[in-house]
């Protein structure tokens, strides 16, 4: 096992005390596969720290892992790219295979993919993989395979020892998370298009964005974003809504009611001490759920 440190003279601008990471495997599947690169980045000393952790065949796995642990644990939060359905369940199951006591938890992890993708009709993006994604931010590559070229490459390494394919792999993985840092900045653009309300609660006031909402049945569930902490946590239980919060989200429950208008429209909206429709027929009316916040906050509290 090997590891590789980079140091660069750029800060690139990501959570305090929060890093990026990355994995390469021999497979798709954690129980069958390994890994058998790691790539890390993070801020220290006014530098940009890279570093890889690279098995020099699929028995250094558990030493890899245990080097990897050992850096990242010092970090409170970090951010992958996918990483909430691939690298993270794929390295706690490489852990446990290892008998390594090491978790990590999705609830710290920011998944540039899952902020994306909502947006991908907006962001003109064809597709929703890390490269297509980097166009947003005019990124140009010096490495050009896959991660499954990657992984073919692996296999012929590890019987050739050849020092060219061993610097390919690598060069794919420290631009999948230098670049990956930079596309943390996606969510300015992404919040350009946004609409914000300012709701006051206790006497602050919170800039609250509509992140989600599902309609199922006689409830719509809805979520809100603050651009801040939201002071105390909310915790609201009534017979017609719940309203609770964490962190910088707001989760809201409502008990719906449906009516048919004299031109056979269906109509559903939620009443309290006035009506408030939230769909018409197949239309969602998507500024009344925004404004719904505001509503609530500004009555109830």
């Amino acid at each position: 096992m090997e590891v590789i440190t980079h140091k660069i003279d750029e800060i690139i601008d990501i959570p305090k005390n929060a890093c990026v990471f990355d994995i390469e495997t021999t497979g798709l599947s954690s129980k069958y596969n390994s890994v058998i690169l790691i790539g890390i980045l993070y801020i220290k000393n006014n530098q940009t720290i890279i570093k890889q952790f690279f098995a020099h065949n699929t028995d250094d796995e558990k030493e890899l892992l245990f080097y990897f642990k050992e850096v990242f644990k010092t970090f409170d939060k970090h951010i992958t790219f996918n990483g909430h359905r691939f690298d993270i369940p794929f390295l706690n199951k490489r852990f446990k295979k290892n008998d390594l006591d090491f978790f990590i938890d999705k609830d710290n992890d920011t998944d540039i993919l899952k902020i994306v993708k909502p947006y991908q009709k907006k962001l003109n993006l064809e597709n929703c993989k890390l490269k297509t994604v980097e166009s947003l931010l005019y990124i140009q590559r010096e490495d050009t395979i896959s991660g499954k070229e990657s992984v073919d490459m692996y296999k012929e390494f590890v019987s050739t020892k050849n020092e060219s394919l061993k610097k390919k792999i690598l060069l794919h993985n420290y631009e999948d998370i230098y670049y990956l840092a930079k596309l943390f900045k996606v969510q300015d653009i992404i919040n350009s298009f946004e609409t914000y309300i300012t709701v006051n609660y206790l006497n602050v006031h919170l800039k609250l964005r509509l992140s989600k909402y599902k309609f199922k049945g006689n409830y719509i569930y809805i979520e809100y974003l603050s651009k801040d902490m939201i002071p105390i946590n909310i915790h609201v239980y009534e017979d017609e809504y719940s309203i609770i919060s964490f962190n910088q989200t707001i989760k809201v429950e409502l008990n719906l009611s449906y009516a048919t208008t004299k031109n056979n429209n269906q109509v559903i909206y939620f009443k309290q001490d006035k009506i408030i429709p939230l769909k018409i027929d197949s239309t969602i009316l998507e500024d009344n759920i925004l404004s719904l916040a505001s509503y609530l906050f500004e009555n109830i509290f």
